[in-house]
């Protein structure tokens, strides 16, 4: 049933609408009062309806068993157009915004938020996470929530993405309206068409989505504490621009911003704190995605962490998210096309995890978080220094950095007559036979070594001990340190459309943390060991890549368990088993040449 939230306290009204229709910037500065908008919802979402009439990027994520809800929201008010700019790309930029002054006013909008969410009040930790949902794709992208997602229902935070710029709502192939008319028809955020340029109502929409988030009960019951505005990349770069430009007008929406792989150089004088976590590609990438420029000293309202060996756009997110691009997003390409293989496989989402446990903590009980070196530069201040692997020196480094498999880091480029976005996507290669043994000569090495890593991240504060205990399940399952070759079916290298492998398949599979996935990984685990020994052993190929096939088969049908008991979606269990059944190809194909060799040599 839909419901109308609507301001009824006259005093709120009345500032809410002097500042939307203020006549100059003189009059109103520095005592704005940001409105409550009309809120409706939540809006009815039944995925598969007709015409698409569902939650754009509705979860497939297990939220019921975590004990978390869904919901979308659309709300609309008046907002102003503001003289503040954004730089291009990710926002970078050295000189923070100053205060911006109101150009126009009293522009109509309407948008869309949703809300994931503790069904119990009992099972929220106070703090709201409002992403600025990132718009480079053309679609509402939850770059956020995809890296961290787990951690967010694990430790009892609530998350909002709000549609602030208008290509997601009206780009004609990716946006909302193409994707259900009936649903999103009526959401605009060009004043009917008269605002078609740079988002300008942007900056309002977010600061009346968490006004909303506050007032107009769409967390239901819940009780605010502390609301986190955020965004990542583009987004972060208009969340900077809010936070420096236009929240310093008056009072305050936002209790602290936490700015990732994107954002401006922020102003000494906020009265916030401000949290920026950097991928090492800000540190190589072109202008429009470097950061070196607008790096900036560590205070008691500032601070930055740079993680050496990520990418710009990472693993993780982008292999959890399969499913839904397929199901509402059909068109996009599941590969990257770049000159070397993409996405680091070092996982900022912990990093970024503790830096939102950190960020919450120091806006409600004033606990400075710890600090991080930053990756080492050269002499010229911009070419970053790497070791003879060439693996990046300093910067915050995760155990699975230090402790390297791989080449991880965050630069790649297009193929030679190529176009794209490769410079944010980074390199991962994982290291031979031959270099694995010569770090590791057995799994003892590695394991105690990789151990030592973890926990100090924990000690530093960099990681949460549960991701802690997530990386150590993931080292002791791994093959490094038994000098096995892996081979191409085995190896976690590119995506698996371009390279099929049972590590690629057990990431899909983990990313999910779906119930019961701990026996899907230990299956796939197992099959990758069969593989790598079959690779290694030619003369005992087909006996350990017939293992191989067997344990496959063995993960489709607890897939096909996991759907029957409500554990995973109709979506994600055919991508799964559809990949396993590529592999199962793949490795019977393997076989079957193995086999005709031996027969050719009798």
């Amino acid at each position: 049933m839909i419901r109308i939230h609507r301001v009824v306290l006259a005093a709120v009204l009345v500032a809410g609408l002097s500042w939307v229709q203020a006549p100059s910037a003189q009059a109103v500065q520095g005592r704005d009062v940001v409105p409550v908008p009309e809120v409706s919802g939540p809006i009815p979402s039944v995925v598969g309806s007709d015409g698409n009439d569902y939650t754009f990027f509705a979860s497939d994520l297990d939220l019921a068993a975590r004990g978390y809800v869904e919901q979308e929201f659309f709300y609309s008010g008046r907002a102003n157009v503001y003289d503040a700019t954004v730089a291009p790309g990710i926002g970078a930029r050295p000189t923070p915004s100053p205060t911006a002054n109101i150009v126009s006013a009293g522009h109509p909008y309407k948008t869309r938020m949703v809300v994931r969410r503790p069904a119990r009040p009992a099972a929220f930790n106070g703090t709201v996470v409002v992403e600025w949902l990132n718009a480079t794709s053309q679609y509402d992208v939850e770059a956020l929530w995809f890296r961290t997602h787990e951690f967010l229902m694990r430790d009892g935070y609530a998350w909002v993405g709000i549609t602030a710029q208008s290509a997601p709502i009206t780009n004609p192939a990716l946006g909302l309206k193409a994707f259900s008319p009936q649903r999103y028809g009526s959401l605009d955020l060009t004043d009917g068409g008269s605002l078609t340029s740079g988002d300008p109502l942007s900056f309002d929409v977010y600061a009346q989505g968490m006004r909303a988030v506050r007032k107009a009960g769409v967390l239901g019951d819940l009780r605010v504490k502390t609301v986190i505005a955020a965004g990542v990349s583009q987004s972060a770069g208009r969340v900077s621009v809010f936070v420096n430009a236009i929240q310093p007008r008056g009072a305050a929406v936002a209790d602290a911003a936490l700015l990732y792989v994107g954002g401006e150089r922020m102003r000494d004088d906020l009265n916030l704190p401000v949290f920026k976590v950097l991928s090492e590609t800000e540190f190589t990438a072109p202008a429009s995605a470097n950061e070196i420029s607008s790096l900036q000293p560590d205070t008691n309202r500032m601070r930055t962490w740079t993680v050496a060996g990520t990418s710009h756009s990472d693993w993780a997110s982008f292999a959890v998210r399969y499913a839904l691009l397929q199901r509402d997003q059909p068109t996009a390409p599941l590969r990257d096309t770049c000159a070397r293989p993409s996405r680091s496989r070092i996982p900022d989402r912990y990093t970024l995890s503790a830096a939102t446990h950190h960020l919450a903590a120091w806006a409600t009980r004033g606990t400075v978080p710890p600090t991080a070196p930053l990756i080492a530069l050269g002499q010229d201040g911009t070419t970053v220094l790497r070791d003879d692997r060439g693996n990046a020196l300093g910067g915050l480094r995760m155990a699975p950095f230090q402790v390297p498999t791989a080449l991880d880091t965050g630069a790649n480029e297009n193929p030679p007559g190529g176009t794209g976005l490769c410079f944010l996507n980074g390199t991962h290669i994982p290291f031979d036979r031959a270099t694995l043994h010569s770090l590791y000569p057995d799994q003892h090495t590695y394991l105690r070594e990789f151990t030592g890593a973890v926990w100090q991240n924990v000690r530093d504060g960099y990681v949460m001990p549960a991701d802690a205990s997530e990386m150590l399940r993931d080292a002791h399952s791994s093959i490094v340190g038994r000098d096995l070759e892996c081979g191409p079916l085995c190896a976690n290298v590119a995506q698996f459309p371009i390279q099929p492998s049972t590590q690629l398949l057990r990431d899909h599979t983990a990313f999910l943390y779906m119930r019961g996935g701990d026996q899907l990984a230990h299956t796939l685990d197992e099959a990758t060991d069969a593989v790598a020994r079959g690779q290694t052993a030619p003369e005992q190929r087909q006996r350990h890549y017939a293992k191989a096939i067997q344990m496959l088969e063995r993960y489709q049908e607890q897939l096909d368990r996991q759907h029957r008991l409500g554990r995973a979606t109709a979506d994600q269990v055919h991508l799964l088993s559809q990949y396993a059944e590529i592999l199962i190809e793949h490795i019977a194909a393997g076989t079957a040449r193995t086999s005709g060799r031996g027969a050719g040599g009798g």
